[in-house]
């Protein structure tokens, strides 16, 4: 089946075109927004082989694709244009009844954290090269270029500008979950970081927006200032799309939006995500700081559940705040780091443990595609869920190698979400110990998972 037809079918699938509000993709994933998530025909998509599985989660109905899934999504898009339904899909969208309770409004959250940063992912694995190269050539390590050199200089900022204008960047995919103008969004994020307002923040420069104060403050790096922004801004711009006489549509619509958003930007949800973020800094900080290698592992026994629901994404949300105000990450990163190499141990086992020629052929594709693609979900989903020993092993394999870790004290110094080959960049630029630690982390991992496999049963009737 070609890409092309890929899409019509999933189309039809997930209940045609008119039940698609929107549409985005990760790295291995088809994102569906459904006006109507029981029309879709979830049965008859998992039972097709180009679809690895099907997850429900924070308001999208994600397909897992696996590698090819940019090439899919844009036969999706070119059959469905998404902005020329989208007043049609809004209304849709309002008509329908809200779930309530704490457990909505936390998936909901969720959910909107995970629609965000999802789409980031391209920029970040961009900038962590970047860093790691300055890293690898640098005087830190190699030494092969200088701090004057030109390529160095070049990669340095170019790395830090993806963490720089990360508010521009979310204030776009933030309007496009939130379902408004995403240029507005995008100008919203600069506002946040224009040069006057970082200098103000530096020399402490008292500041009013009409006449209200605003604690200006640098939002540099910051997510969730511009998170809130964007969400009321999303609001405001239905408002003025709603009352805004039609002849004055065209400036009344965005200049009504800014003009309402900007003391409500500044000296509220500026400061109120900063606050916020500040705070949960901390409590991260303040977990590993008490429960040490225990909170490491507890991350890599729990980090391919998470991608199985597909709410890993906000872990990467978590990094950066904390990445800034630290510098490097002692936690997260390596608990993935961990829980990945574990699982590709319990891959491994898996390939020897099969008697049937084909099974072994495709575990040795999923840990191919895992190590030189960066790409784990074909594992979690064409061996763990099916066979099951492989997802537990997993779980006790992920807890015992974030505990290696996190005794070891392993740290990554370059904020790098990725998988296989492409997260040892992450380790980069640190001191030397930290790369004994990788390789002890590494080596640890993989023989962990290979030997908690090697003790439980593989079930091949199972699949």
């Amino acid at each position: 089946m070609t890409n092309k037809e890929l899409a019509k079918v999933i189309i039809a699938k997930v209940g045609g075109k008119d039940n698609i509000k929107s549409v985005t993709h990760c790295m291995t994933r088809l994102r569906f927004i459904l006006n109507n998530v029981e029309k879709a025909q979830q049965d008859e998509l998992k039972a097709m082989d180009e679809i690895m599985g099907v997850v429900y989660k924070g308001g999208q109905y994600q397909l897992i694709i696996g590698p090819t899934v940019t090439d899919v999504y844009d036969e999706v898009v070119s059959i469905i244009p998404q902005e020329e339904n989208s007043e049609k899909q809004e209304i849709v969208e309002e008509s329908k009844p809200k779930e309530k309770g704490i457990k909505a409004i936390l998936n909901n959250v969720m959910g909107a954290l995970a629609g965000c940063m999802t789409p980031l992912i391209p920029i970040l694995l961009c900038m962590g090269i970047c860093k790691a190269i300055v890293a690898v050539l640098g005087p830190q390590l190699t030494g092969v270029l200088s701090e004057k050199d030109s390529l160095y200089i070049l990669f340095s900022f170019v790395g830090d500008a993806g963490l720089y204008f990360i508010p521009i960047y979310v204030g776009y995919t933030a309007a496009e979950k939130f379902g408004m103008n995403k240029l507005m969004g995008m100008f919203l994020g600069g506002i946040l970081i224009h040069p006057t307002l970082i200098q103000m923040a530096t020399d402490q420069t008292s500041f009013s927006v009409y006449g209200i104060p605003a604690s200006v403050q640098n939002y540099t790096s910051s997510i969730i200032p511009i998170i809130l922004t964007v969400w009321a801004a999303s609001y405001v711009e239905k408002f003025f799309k709603k009352y805004t006489p039609e002849v004055l549509k065209v400036i009344g619509i965005p200049l009504g939006t800014l003009l309402v958003m900007l003391p409500l930007e500044l000296c509220v949800f500026g400061p109120l995500g900063s606050f916020l973020g500040t705070y949960i800094c901390q409590g991260i900080i303040s977990l590993y700081d008490i429960a040490g290698p225990l909170a490491v592992a507890i991350v890599g026994a729990t980090f391919g559940l998470l991608v199985l629901t597909g709410m890993h994404n906000v872990l990467m949300t978590f990094l950066f705040m904390t990445f800034p105000m630290v510098g490097y990450d002692g936690f997260i990163i390596p608990a993935i780091l961990a829980c990945s190499y574990a699982g590709a141990g319990v891959t491994l086992c898996c390939v020897i443990k099969f008697k049937d020629k084909k099974k072994k052929q495709l575990t040795l594709g999923y840990f191919i595609t895992w190590l030189f693609g960066g790409v784990g979900e074909p594992m979690l989903y064409g061996l763990n869920i099916p066979y099951k020993t492989p997802l537990y092993a997993g779980v006790v394999a992920g807890f015992l190698s974030g505990l290696l870790a996190g005794l070891v004290g392993l740290k990554a110094y370059v904020l790098s979400p990725s998988n296989g080959l492409y997260i040892l960049p992450a380790f980069l630029g640190g001191p030397n110990f930290n790369y004994i630690a990788l390789v002890i982390t590494i080596i640890g991992s993989i023989v962990i998972g290979f030997v908690v496999m090697w003790f439980m049963k593989l079930d091949e009737s199972l699949a």
